[in-house]
């Protein structure tokens, strides 16, 4: 009997404490899919739980990273500031953070901006130009959720796992000992 207390008490030693709530992004501004009309000075990421130092975002359109001068994570935001306005076209920014349970979490969060462009005045001459209205690409933005959509339900599951296959260990090992006396 002393055998299987101590085995037991090693091995709840030896498996670290499972931690199943991890730091998810509850909101930010510019919001997914959001079409933004205004000048944007900030982009602020909002996250349920506080946030690690090492957190960064980037802001990518057309391959290229965009316009960020600094990005700061506060409390449970991450600010990035902005050097220009945006152009008009599509956006995409990539976050990674470390939430306080040390778990590194990444994502997407695709907008489009599309402000008025203002005509100056034109001599009679000269024809208007009209804007190109660029629609935000939908295909990409599914396929984006679908993917951070199957990482969480993938690390929601994990502990889930370990804990049901721990449970059937320390069963299986009492119903063992239970049959040798």
């Amino acid at each position: 009997m002393k055998k299987l207390l101590f085995l037991l008490i090693s091995m709840l030693v030896m498996i670290p404490t499972i931690a199943s709530a991890h730091t998810e992004l509850t909101s930010s501004n510019p919001a997914a899919n959001q079409i933004v009309k205004e000048d944007l000075k900030e982009i602020v990421l909002t996250y349920e739980g506080k946030i690690e130092s090492l957190s960064t975002m980037t802001l990518v359109k057309d391959g290229q990273e965009g316009p960020l001068v600094s990005v700061t994570p506060k409390e449970n935001q991450l600010i990035g500031t902005l050097s220009t306005p945006l152009e008009n076209g599509s956006y995409t920014i990539k976050w990674s953070i470390a939430g306080e349970d040390g778990h590194p979490i990444t994502g997407e969060i695709p907008f489009t901006v599309q402000k008025e462009v203002k005509e100056e005045p034109k001599a009679e001459t000269k024809q208007p130009v009209t804007p190109k209205k660029e629609e935000p690409k939908k295909e990409n933005t599914k396929q984006e959720k679908t993917n951070s959509e199957s990482t969480d339900k993938t690390s929601n599951l994990n502990p889930i796992i370990i804990v049901v296959v721990l449970v059937i260990f320390i069963i299986g090992l009492f119903l063992l000992f239970r049959r040798k006396r």
